[in-house]
């Protein structure tokens, strides 16, 4: 027998063994995969759930600095930039120049489109507690600019008093030291 015919009974030989075997079923062991995945799931939920509050300045805000070390609360932000009023990203209530509220939304210390976006707010997050068995605490966070006039500020606090928003925070950035 020469070589190739050697080569060639070989390849018959396995190909008939080949034919007669039955196929292995493959089982997919999903495993450790799904343990992979159970992690990653709870380390994100951990990351996400570690800080309560995440704020993001409208363009053009400079946000205060403090030495103030507290951690801020959760809560409802509203934004007051020397341009805007901004909640529940939308702009409410547009400043002049010098930062004051126009009058013609201002009723008193009162800012009108402001309290109705307060008040609906509120009520919102009031049934979600008492659907949670949980009482509503009506926090609200104060995202201010620098150069904010404190009238302004007064109004936008009256507003959130009048919504029934009894507790304030001051959003400020740290200062190193």
């Amino acid at each position: 027998m020469t070589p190739d015919e050697l080569f060639l009974a070989k390849k018959a030989a396995k190909k008939a063994a080949r034919r007669g075997k039955t196929e292995d079923k493959g089982d997919l062991n999903i495993t450790s995969l799904m343990d992979i995945v159970s992690i990653i799931v709870v380390y994100l939920l951990k990351s996400y759930g570690s800080d309560p509050v995440i704020i993001t300045p409208t363009a053009g805000q400079k946000i205060p600095l403090s030495n103030a070390d507290a951690p801020i609360t959760d809560g409802v932000p509203v934004y007051v930039s020397q341009r805007s009023i901004t909640f529940n990203n939308k702009r409410l209530v547009q400043l002049d120049d010098e930062g004051n509220v126009d009058p013609a939304a201002l009723t008193g210390h009162l800012i009108g489109p402001l309290y109705d976006a307060m008040a609906e707010e509120a009520e919102k997050a009031k049934l979600m507690k008492e659907a949670q068995g949980e009482v509503w605490e009506g926090r609200l966070i104060l995202v201010g600019d620098q150069k904010l006039k404190f009238s302004t500020l007064v109004n936008v606090m009256y507003t959130a008093g009048r919504a029934e928003f009894a507790e304030y925070a001051f959003c400020v950035i740290q200062m190193g030291g």
